[in-house]
């Protein structure tokens, strides 16, 4: 696969705040000169997810996750680079080569049902359906659908 041309990924870079991209997934509030929020990669009950505006970065003071716009859209959503280029110039309303974009969509194995993440995700799929089954119409899964309507 070609690498999409640094100056464009600059271009996407410096169009987008990271700010108005995470406040999407995260509630930030500002608190000095940054913003913070519940860090997304993990549970957590006070904030220690912080977003830099001035620098563009993001990190967590509890997990140690950190990065830019693209990083932090990789590790949320499992993305590959290009696809996250291809994502964040979407939100940001940059323009990009049509070549680009078809070589991030197919970056993903999304075509070819028999690669091995779309198996995995198959397996997954199938585990929930088995396991919501045995929760909601089974009396093995009774006690655990009485606990979790205890904690609602």
């Amino acid at each position: 696969m070609a690498r999409i041309p640094e100056p464009v990924i600059e271009q996407v870079r410096d169009a987008t705040d990271i700010v108005d991209f995470i406040s999407q997934y995260v509630q930030l509030q500002k608190s000095g000169k940054n913003l913070f929020g519940l860090c997304p990669f993990h549970e957590e009950r006070t904030p220690s997810f912080s977003v830099s505006e001035d620098k563009q970065i993001f990190h967590c003071f509890s997990c140690g996750r950190g990065g830019n716009v693209f990083k932090f859209l990789m590790e949320l959503e499992n993305l590959s680079f290009q696809e996250a280029v291809v994502k964040v110039a979407d939100f940001s309303h940059v323009e990009l080569d049509a070549t680009i974009t078809r070589q991030a969509a197919g970056t993903s194995g999304q075509s070819d049902p028999q690669s091995p993440t779309n198996q995995l995700i198959h397996l997954h799929q199938e585990a929930t359906k088995l396991y919501h089954h045995i929760l909601m119409n089974t009396e093995a899964g009774q006690p655990a659908l009485d606990y979790l309507h205890e904690r609602v």
